[in-house]
């Protein structure tokens, strides 16, 4: 056998080095120890192979309870350093105390030279390891801070001030107190507010021509790695006079919207180059004999020169008009438009985003089958596996599929009607399970597109299902939402509007583009029917070759 070899310290060695040395040590020794025949030299091996698992362990034990030790005084230290108070040390009984003292003094004392020497030179090892000890100890250093967009006050909001973060409701306040101060001296505009999205350096573009640096944002940006309930109880009669509440309540909110990367475009647009295909008939060949006997010349595929694509920004923007008799006699009116304005910002980008993406995918009719869930599921199966050979996808690359959000309850109520299913034996975890093996990620996405009157989110209610569901599909990250780095809100009084009695209660806008760095996008429409058939109900007849 070939000996192990040992080295001569494991002071040096980190943690994880520690550990393989340990897993190899043990194996070592199991394969000596299940061999037919022994020598001495092998008994001797296993025996320094024993020791050496036993100091590797000792110096395992040893390392954790340095560090559990150095992180019990980070957090003192810290819990210094904040003001918090400290818990109190337990209190050590004088028997026990003595007694420690008399077993520590009945043990000889190192000689002076050999203690000083050993002070002087501690064990050489590495960093310490925290990330093992911290998730059991209490939390003292502060939590890391998540970023999140952040609204800055721009000019005197009422208990702020300029350059402060501030919230929706100081932001209300301020757009209505900007607008009577404006609206005191004749008119004129003030910027009020503006808001920001948080991105790490690595997201950002800072120059729209450079190619090389939107490709690495954009390669960034789709790395898959990076990847209460109450009852209100009345009781009592009517005696009172009816109150008249002029807050009104916030229903909506941007939740539930089409979820892609974001980076941040500080021009007007980014260039960068798409990924290719990789065509395997073009680039490799095979030469057989009777190819080489006839002088047949082996073929070169030719790397061909791509040339940059290039998108520049669209603007969308929101713009509130008001009365100056409204927002002086009811604001409550005026603050609700003002508070709910961001989240028709957000839906209309998303919106926007795509159906720019749907306008350069590639659309795919499929034929009838059964069912909603069925079909669905097995739309997404075929998709899925075409454009896996297609483009000899990685088994790692997720697709992403997104189905607008009703389709999601119209798949509940096919399955609900399905024989033997109970209407409380239904919930979504069981249509997410269907698709979590094909290798694809499922959104429900609401608003992705404008509803037409009839149609589920339209003016008028909706009376029946539709009868055909279309899904956006592509390689996860590759679609992704370029947005600018701040938007303004302000409020303007100008003459015209003045001389009507009305005013623009806020305007802004922000600089959005859809970075399509895709292989393969498809929107794909599949007729679907929620009657809860299945393939045991129904024969299913594939069209003959």
């Amino acid at each position: 056998m070939d000996p192990f070899e040992l080295p001569e310290s494991y002071s040096a060695l980190t943690d994880d080095e520690l550990g393989a040395l340990l897993d190899a040590a043990v194996a070592a020794f199991d394969s000596r120890s299940n061999s037919t025949s022994i020598s001495q030299d092998d008994l001797a091996e296993m025996r320094a192979i024993a020791a050496a698992v036993n100091d590797i362990r000792a110096e395992q034990a040893s390392r954790l309870d340095a560090a559990q030790q150095a992180a019990a005084e980070i957090d003192a230290l810290a819990a210094q350093v904040r003001g918090q108070a400290e818990e109190p040390a337990a209190q050590v009984e004088p028997e026990a105390e003595t007694e420690t003292e008399a077993t520590a003094s009945d043990e000889p004392e190192p000689e002076p030279e050999a203690a000083a020497t050993a002070a002087a030179t501690p064990p050489a090892r590495p960093r310490l390891n925290l990330s093992a000890v911290r998730a059991g100890q209490r939390r003292v250093l502060p939590e890391e801070n998540k970023p999140a967009t952040r609204i800055t006050a721009s000019v005197d909001v009422p208990g702020h001030k300029p350059g402060s973060t501030i919230n929706f409701d100081d932001l209300t306040a301020g757009v209505i107190a900007r607008a009577n101060a404006l609206k005191t001296i004749n008119g004129g505009s003030s910027q009020v507010a503006s808001y920001s999205h948080p991105y790490p350096d690595e997201l950002i573009v800072t120059d729209a021509g450079s190619i090389p640096e939107g490709t690495s944002v954009t390669l960034t940006a789709s790395n898959q790695r990076r990847l209460p309930k109450g009852d209100l109880v009345a009781s009592g009669g009517w005696c009172a006079v009816s109150e008249m509440v002029y807050d009104i309540a916030d229903v909506a909110c941007p939740d539930m919207l089409w979820d892609l990367p974001e980076t941040q475009l500080a021009r007007g647009g980014i260039r960068y180059y798409k990924p290719p295909t990789l065509d395997v008939a073009a680039m490799t060949w095979v030469h057989t004999e009777a190819d080489d006997i006839a002088g047949a010349t082996k073929p070169c595929f030719k790397i061909p020169c791509p040339q940059p694509l290039e998108v520049r920004c669209e603007a969308v923007g929101i713009c509130l008009e008001a009365g100056i008799l409204t927002q002086r006699h009811f604001p409550e009116l005026v603050a609700w438009y003002l508070r709910n304005q961001m989240v028709a910002h957000e839906i209309r980008i998303k919106q926007e985003l795509f159906e720019q993406a749907v306008a350069t995918a590639t659309s795919v009719a499929l034929t009838a089958t059964m069912g909603t869930v069925s079909a669905l599921h097995g739309a997404v199966a075929l998709t899925a596996a075409d454009m896996i050979e297609r483009h000899s996808l990685c088994e790692g690359t997720a697709l992403e599929v997104v189905f607008p959000w009703w389709s999601r309850n119209m798949m509940l109520a096919d399955l609900a009607r399905r024989n033997g299913v109970g209407l409380d034996q239904v919930d979504i975890g069981m249509v997410q399970d269907l698709y979590t093996p094909l290798g694809t990620r499922i959104q429900w996405a609401r608003g992705l597109t404008p509803a037409q009157p009839g149609e589920i989110g339209g003016a008028t209610p909706a009376t029946a299902w539709p009868d055909e569901v279309s899904f956006l599909i592509y390689p996860a990250g590759s679609l992704q939402a370029g947005r600018g780095a701040e938007i303004n809100l302000g409020v303007v009084h100008d003459s015209v509007k003045f001389s009507k009695n009305d005013y623009t209660a806020t305007f802004s806008e922000e600089c959005v583009a859809l970075v399509d760095r895709s292989v393969d996008t498809r929107l794909v429409t599949v007729p679907v029917c929620a009657d809860g058939s299945t393939g045991a109900q129904k024969t299913l007849s594939c069209p003959v070759a």
